[in-house]
């Protein structure tokens, strides 16, 4: 309705679509599905163009009995006033040069909660870190533990609990670098590449 009374070229009536004018198709018309091939059909097709059976036969010698290749480029046409730079006779192989490898993105650290005062691993925290030592590759590790702002020893016990668990489900201890700090509470473990 607005555009009714704005006016213009988006008022005006829609174009009719295309082919609204032709017949509708006759069903009648569509070909019958094809029949189905024998499930071996695709592999005998392969086995006998791999061992040249009877269906297949080599080239003829006589085919190709006038055919050689050239031995060396064409010469440089002599045209006054066209200077074309002479063709070498054994071109330069191409110079692959080898893409540069990309760093790896690094995940987010796993992010994990323990009770106040307490650095027993709880039940739900077993499986994020299953994930992150079946995810690890080739990289290290990085452990850290908080200590509820007040204690540095329940820190590294909490440090030392998550690496025992990554140790448990695979990582190998040379891999893993454990942090503790007094601020904060939780862990967490971050992969680094």
């Amino acid at each position: 309705m607005y555009h009714s009374i704005e006016g213009g070229a988006i008022a005006q009536k829609r174009q009719p679509p295309p082919g609204h004018d032709l017949p509708y198709p006759n069903l009648a018309d569509v070909p019958p599905a094809p029949k189905p091939q024998a499930p071996d059909a695709q592999a005998k097709i392969a086995a006998t163009v791999a061992h040249q059976g009877p269906d297949v036969s080599p080239p003829s010698p006589l085919a190709l009995a006038g055919l050689e290749l050239p031995g060396a480029p064409p010469p440089v046409p002599n045209i006054p006033g066209l200077n074309l730079p002479a063709i070498p006779s054994t071109p330069a192989p191409p110079k692959i040069v080898p893409p540069e490898p990309q760093p790896k993105p690094t995940p987010p650290p796993v992010l994990l909660a323990f009770r106040r005062g307490s650095a027993v691993l709880p039940v739900q925290d077993v499986l994020p870190l299953t994930f992150a030592a079946a995810g690890r590759g080739d990289a290290h590790v990085l452990v850290g533990g908080f200590g509820d702002g007040d204690s540095l020893p329940l820190a590294l016990a909490r440090a030392r609990r998550l690496a025992a668990q990554l140790t448990a489900n695979g990582v190998p201890p040379g891999v893993i670098n454990l942090v503790a700090s007094r601020d904060g509470s939780g862990g967490f473990v971050q992969l680094v590449y």
